[in-house]
């Protein structure tokens, strides 16, 4: 055999074996999107309040997000959203999210000084999951696994 057929071969093995491996991956990848695609999963709200009547900044937000059941969780983290006023003088700052039936779901947020913070994990809107209240200035973490549907 002359060189250039030889290396003509190992190029050759060398771009199937890529793009065996390459499509394995692809596949264990489209596997898991088909998995959680049939996945149980609950509308998550993620809520912070503040005692506040004002329009309240809260700093270092951070939640997670997924925005369909075939979508691959992701932290989301603002610098600063506002907490804006509603009844009783409580300022609430909200957003709502996917969490598949047993994967963690979690919301920080930092309120202003001399202020504390209330965070909540509500299921379909309603059902309470997690809630913490912060010290005064300090940051509140929320996390909670995501309960079966029959629980």
């Amino acid at each position: 055999m002359n060189n250039s057929h030889t290396t003509l071969i190992r190029s050759s093995s060398v771009l199937a074996a890529a793009l065996l491996v390459g499509a394995s991956l692809t596949g264990c990848s489209a596997i898991d999107a088909f998995k959680n695609s049939a996945a149980d999963a609950w509308q998550v709200t993620y809520e912070v309040s503040v005692d506040s009547s004002e329009p309240t900044t809260l700093t270092a937000v951070s939640y997670l997000d997924q925005a369909t059941r075939a979508d691959t969780r992701a932290p989301v983290v603002n610098d600063s959203v506002t907490a804006s006023p509603g009844e009783g003088g409580i300022a609430t700052w909200s957003v709502e999210s996917i969490v598949i039936v047993g994967d963690t779901t979690s919301v920080t947020a930092t309120p202003a000084e001399g202020l504390t913070a209330t965070c909540r994990i509500l299921l379909d809107g309603t059902r309470e999951i997690a809630s913490e209240t912060s010290a005064a200035g300090a940051p509140v973490r929320c996390e909670a696994v995501a309960p079966p549907f029959d629980q």
